[in-house]
């Protein structure tokens, strides 16, 4: 049997996730089987155990994929520092809200509401949660890193602890991708222009 390549089997994984991706999408992740994400993916059987073990292999997979491409996505707008006008805290989430909901936006499905599913798998599923502790926590701490900038700039009450700062806003970003998974409504700007019109006390 000749081997298969890297790149061979990089397509095939990326194949069988996004097949997983819309299943997930229409029916949820419990719900969905491997049968369904077999005849989704138009693979064998055989050929997709190739690549997974089964359903749980799918879905820490497919969620792994998806917290990693968020993370490269995010990472140079959360690190970005524009010398003459660096992004204030509604700027900055502004930004990563738009980027969230261009990453999520795909061909047949969208990854907010898949996300509401993979938050409810991790409960049970401890391989997943650990996966999502690990990002949501080093993109809190990046938050947190930004926070004495804000407070030199007279943005953030000098006295306010980041992580504090950074907790709120990351459950205005998580509450993004909530209401963009049920509401169907939450935009981008509006949370910018939301965060602006909150004034910090004098």
């Amino acid at each position: 049997m000749p081997k298969i390549s890297e790149e061979h089997r990089a397509a095939r994984r990326a194949q069988i996730l996004d097949a997983a991706w819309r299943c997930f999408y229409r029916q949820g992740v419990q719900a969905t089987t491997m049968e369904q994400i077999i005849a989704e993916s138009g693979l064998s059987a055989s050929a997709m155990y190739r690549y997974f073990g089964g359903k749980d292999d799918i879905i820490v997979a497919a969620i792994d994929t998806s917290l990693r491409g968020l993370a490269r996505l995010l990472e140079p707008i959360v690190e970005r520092d524009d010398a003459d006008a660096p992004p204030g805290v509604a700027d900055l989430v502004g930004r990563i809200t738009a980027a969230i909901d261009g990453f999520t936006n795909r061909p047949g499905y969208n990854l907010t509401r898949i996300a509401l599913h993979g938050w409810s798998e991790a409960q049970r599923n401890e391989r997943l949660r650990g996966l999502m502790r690990d990002f949501y926590a080093a993109f809190r701490d990046r938050l947190a890193a930004r926070v004495p900038r804000w407070q030199a700039a007279g943005e953030v009450d000098p006295a306010a602890s980041p992580q504090d700062v950074a907790q709120l806003l990351m459950s205005v970003i998580l509450g993004y991708v909530t209401q963009s998974a049920i509401v169907h409504d939450a935009e981008p700007a509006a949370h910018a222009r939301g965060l602006a019109a909150i004034r910090m006390p004098r």
